[in-house]
């Protein structure tokens, strides 16, 4: 039968468990999406964009309502991520000395429109090196066509001296020369039409697999991201265990009730995260590690139980009662810091 002295600390520590938890856990909630709205500003101003569009993600999950004045700031930030692609893809085609190509990537691009973009001095200097070829070129084409004019002048002029001379072949021979002239020239004209398609499929093949390659780099990371996160929760709560263990061994009931409390707290949000995460946003090859961290706070959510109970009867430590309460919940912390540990080792290995 409990004393009136341990039901009075019950009561104490039900109202002091509630407000510590509430507290806690609304500063740290308001700390985060802080710390996440300068992180997007922080990285949309050093040019990082996917960085920025995940703390966007982040913060919509976070804080739904305070994600909406920062909407203005992902749409920039997306349009700056397509800005770098463009300006990347010009870099190639200059490798290449694909000059038209370079101009036709960077002339409505924000990579040269939008001063805000990082990169935004080297794709101006880029676009410039692009005119300047283009405008030799031309003036090479200019001095081509005279050159041209000039001989078709001198054809003219001996055509009309054949014609002068009455020769019957001579004409027949000039209606060929037309014929297949105009026939050459569709057959040119053919060919430069299936070369621009096949330029142009093959253009969109190549910007396909890119941006597929970007939207499974961005998923992955977007994952960690998420499970990182998860397994912080699990090793803070661990800590609120340990200290709780340590207060139990030392008679003080109260606080270690205190600590147990925050523990599972923290474990029963957080579980619950992991198995949506496992259900709606984990690819398959990552799903034994998911499963992992949530058996971890399966293991967190018993070992919270048994301290528990292992305090009912801390005035009487040498209970069988007591034992089995501490050593249970023990056993129970050790099997999750085990589960916890492989899930770090497994974030570590794909940093």
């Amino acid at each position: 039968m409990w004393s009136m002295g341990f039901a009075l600390k019950i009561t104490g520590f039900v109202v002091a468990a509630g407000v510590a938890a509430g507290g806690v856990y609304e500063i740290a909630r308001v700390y985060s999406v802080k710390s996440l709205k300068e992180t997007i500003g922080t990285k949309l101003e050093s040019g990082e964009y996917v960085a920025a569009i995940a703390a966007y993600d982040a913060l919509e999950k976070a804080a739904p309502k305070e994600a909406v004045a920062e909407r203005k700031n992902l749409a920039t930030a997306q349009r700056l991520l397509a800005a770098e692609e463009d300006l990347n893809r010009a870099l190639r085609a200059a490798e290449r000395a694909e000059w038209a190509d370079v101009r036709a990537l960077l002339r409505e691009s924000e990579a040269i429109r939008n001063a805000a973009f990082a990169r935004h001095r080297e794709a101006q200097e880029l676009y410039n090196q692009a005119e300047a070829y283009a405008a030799g070129e031309r003036h090479e084409a200019v001095v081509e066509l005279e050159g041209l004019k000039g001989e078709a002048t001198s054809e003219k002029a001996k055509r009309a001296q054949a014609e002068e001379k009455g020769s019957a072949l001579q004409n027949a021979l000039l209606q060929k020369e037309k014929e297949l002239g105009t026939r050459e020239r569709e057959l040119t004209e053919v060919k430069r039409r299936a070369d621009d398609t096949k330029a142009q499929l093959e253009a969109e093949e190549a910007r396909t697999r890119e941006l597929a390659a970007q939207v499974e780099k961005e998923v992955k990371q977007k994952f960690f991201t998420e499970l990182k996160t998860y397994r912080d929760l699990a090793q803070k709560g661990r800590e609120q265990l340990d200290n709780a263990v340590v207060e139990i061994q030392a008679k003080r009931d109260v606080t270690a009730l205190v600590y147990i409390s925050q523990g599972k707290i923290l474990f029963e949000e957080a579980k619950n995260k992991t198995n949506d995460l496992r259900s709606n946003r984990t690819p398959s090859a990552y799903q034994s590690k998911v499963d992992d961290l949530a058996r971890a706070f399966t293991e967190f959510l018993e070992a919270s139980k048994q301290l528990r109970n292992a305090v009912v009867y801390i005035e009487e430590q040498g209970s069988a009662e007591f034992a089995s309460g501490l050593n249970k919940g023990k056993t129970a912390l050790a099997n999750a810091a085990s589960y916890l540990a492989g899930v770090s080792e497994f974030i570590v290995g794909n940093q």
